[in-house]
């Protein structure tokens, strides 16, 4: 089963993420510390200056598959090369920094099948195809990350997210009772849309974007 999630964040602040500023860095490397323990210290002499593979296995900085750690925080926050072995770690940490970032973040299980099969019955309930589903995935994120394996990601502009809640609610009577609860759950997502820009604008902050990945 596969995995789609939504974030109302601003696109250039997911970009941004690449490139920090002080304040945004460590807001993101204390919350990555709190989740994944990143701040766990380094081995320190020789066998530290040998790199990871001469390290001890009860180095408990030593990097770890899935998990990650404080060389791919500061690699992301720099913006730097992330070697392929690395890049599903990184998308992990990235979607985490992006949940701390976001107004609001949904998530449903749906795979590559469900989600051609929604947008072919959303098309057939007469929805606009730019309102598709599969839309969202079409300009990627602009940002330097590469995709890992069976990931897309990418993302909508506000209006539009706003302009994709009305035309979906409009069609989903009209679906099939499976692809009615998919479509219900994130019409009801995007619904706080309105509030969402209105706490961005108070914290003097972009307006929200529809941010996107899903994992087939």
């Amino acid at each position: 089963m596969g995995t789609l999630k939504l974030w109302a964040v601003g696109i250039d602040e997911v970009r941004e993420i690449f490139s920090a500023n002080p304040e945004v860095a460590e807001r993101l490397r204390t919350a990555a510390a709190a989740r994944f323990r990143t701040d766990l210290p380094r081995q320190r002499g020789l066998l530290g200056r040998l790199g990871p593979l001469l390290r001890p296995t009860t180095d408990p900085a030593a990097p770890r598959p899935g998990v990650p750690g404080s060389d791919d925080v500061e690699d992301l926050l720099a913006g730097r090369h992330i070697p392929p072995q690395r890049l599903g770690t990184a998308w992990a940490l990235l979607e985490f920094w992006i949940d701390t970032l976001s107004w609001g973040t949904g998530e449903w299980p749906l795979t590559t099948g469900g989600l051609k099969d929604l947008d072919f019955d959303l098309a057939r309930a007469r929805v606009p195809a730019r309102f598709g589903l599969s839309d969202l995935f079409t300009k990627g994120l602009g940002i330097s990350l590469s995709l890992c394996e069976n990931l897309a990601a990418g993302y909508v502009r506000g209006e539009h997210a706003q302009q994709m809640a009305a035309a979906w609610v409009a069609g989903t009577p009209e679906l099939e009772p499976a692809n009615q609860s998919v479509a219900t759950g994130i019409t009801g997502f995007l619904a706080h849309w309105p509030e969402w820009a209105r706490l961005a604008e108070e914290h003097d902050r972009p307006e929200p974007d529809l941010v996107a990945t899903f994992r087939g």
